[in-house]
């Protein structure tokens, strides 16, 4: 086995989002020290110049608005940049139950378990890390070609002049820097552009993947379930070991084994399923700490950024096309940023539907009395599917989001009648 095959027990499934948010600056990933003190003087540029003056950029630029196209595409980024902050405030004022987060989808690896749940766990964690990392970097691409658009926009209508810039426009960004040379400001203006949308998409693709994970818990915990009523499991030979040497190997704490068959106690195997479960829930209870109260308004902000670009692009069709191509650009990512919260509920969802099926496999009575009492029992808290809510009013699921897309498009259609 290689040893950079090996993920080591205290290191978090979250590990690349966060890394990624602290690549933005806005994740301290240390604790204490020089680095931490280091690292806050990045943050506090990050957050007062290009989150908090980006802001106030914007509010002055949408009451400045020429037009009703330059009042809607500000008016979006304000609702963009509102939303961001938002969720941002929740990530930082939860700083400690962000940590606890992150650290607690291994407490499942503390478990004693056979060689066949270890190889299933490495197929099922190996699975969600790659899904997750490949989201998060697929999430970031996405919001590229709006970026490039939206520059080229301003790039044509700029004509080479700095004070044309929205930077440099208006107070109080135009002040924060102090330049004359018109490529090294559009430069600068475009990376804090996109930092700001990479802020806004790579926090989304972190809640995305903690629904990956929490599915990935669900998983380990009904293919522990189907098993819980064994009483001996063979233990694996070396060429099956072998198959799976290309699989990452996630560290564990491993069981005693004294002979060829290892003997199971199925009381416990269904504790252990009971225990898990009960920390399946307070991940749950943790996500919904952090993020409960500002899930609902980013749906409904969600909901306004998807009408807001469609009749731009009603509103733009007569006139220049670059206003309804930055619109659907603009579209693209809002649109999957919703997908990612619907989506990763839909996850979680669908899977902790199976358990009380799982629960069913384990053949139940077949075992002792004891045995029976803990699974009836079981029965009554696996029952009801874990659904994460947005305030407790919209369930994050493939419903929600097909209903928020329908009410997007009437609410475009009813604007459109009114402007003929």
């Amino acid at each position: 086995m290689e040893k950079n095959n090996i993920f080591p027990i205290d290191k978090s499934y979250l590990h690349f989002s966060l890394k990624c948010l602290s690549f933005l600056g806005v994740w301290n990933p240390y604790k204490k020290g020089l680095k931490y003190w280091i690292y806050q003087a990045y943050w506090a540029y990050v957050v007062n110049v290009i989150m908090a003056m980006r802001l106030m950029n914007t509010i002055v630029l949408l009451i400045n608005a020429e037009n009703s196209l330059q009042f809607l595409q500000q008016f979006s980024l304000f609702c963009v940049i509102t939303a961001n902050i938002i969720i941002y405030i929740a990530f930082l004022s939860h700083r400690v139950e962000v940590w606890k987060l992150a650290g607690s989808f291994n407490w499942e690896r503390y478990l004693p378990g056979t060689e066949e749940i270890t190889h299933y766990r490495n197929r099922v964690l190996a699975n969600g890390l790659r899904t997750s990392k490949t989201f998060t970097m697929s999430i970031g691409f996405a919001v590229i070609p709006y970026f490039i658009f939206s520059y080229y926009a301003i790039f044509c209508e700029a004509d080479y002049e700095v004070g044309s810039l929205p930077i440099f426009r208006v107070a109080p960004m135009k002040y924060s820097l102090i330049l004359t040379n018109f490529w090294v400001a559009f430069v600068i203006d475009y990376i804090y552009f996109v930092v700001l949308g990479l802020i806004a998409v790579i926090h989304n693709a972190f809640i995305m993947s903690v629904m990956i994970n929490v599915k990935g818990q669900f998983k380990i915990l009904n293919f522990r379930l189907e098993r819980c009523h064994m009483t001996t499991c063979k233990i694996r030979d070396d060429a099956e070991n072998n198959e799976d040497s290309d699989v990452v190997h996630f560290e564990y704490v491993e069981r005693k084994i004294s002979d060829e068959s290892l003997s199971l106690n199925p009381n416990e195997q269904l504790i252990n399923c009971i225990k898990l479960h009960q920390q399946i829930l307070r991940i749950s209870q943790l996500f919904k700490n952090i993020y409960d109260n500002v899930l609902l308004p980013q749906l409904l902000i969600s909901l306004l950024l998807i009408t807001v670009p469609l009749l731009q692009m009603v509103l733009g069709k007569d006139g220049d096309h670059t206003d309804s191509v930055v619109a659907v650009e603009f579209l693209i990512p809002v649109i999957l940023q919703l997908l990612t919260l619907c989506w990763g509920g839909n996850l979680s969802l669908i899977e902790s539907d199976k358990s009380s099926n799982s629960l069913y496999e384990a053949h139940c009575y077949e075992r002792d009395k004891e045995f029976r009492d803990n699974a009836k029992i079981f029965l009554g808290a696996v029952k009801n599917s874990l659904i994460i809510s947005a305030g407790g009013l919209y369930d994050l699921s493939a419903v929600t989001f097909k209903n928020l897309l329908s009410k997007a498009y009437s609410g475009v259609a009813v604007l459109k009648n009114l402007n003929e």
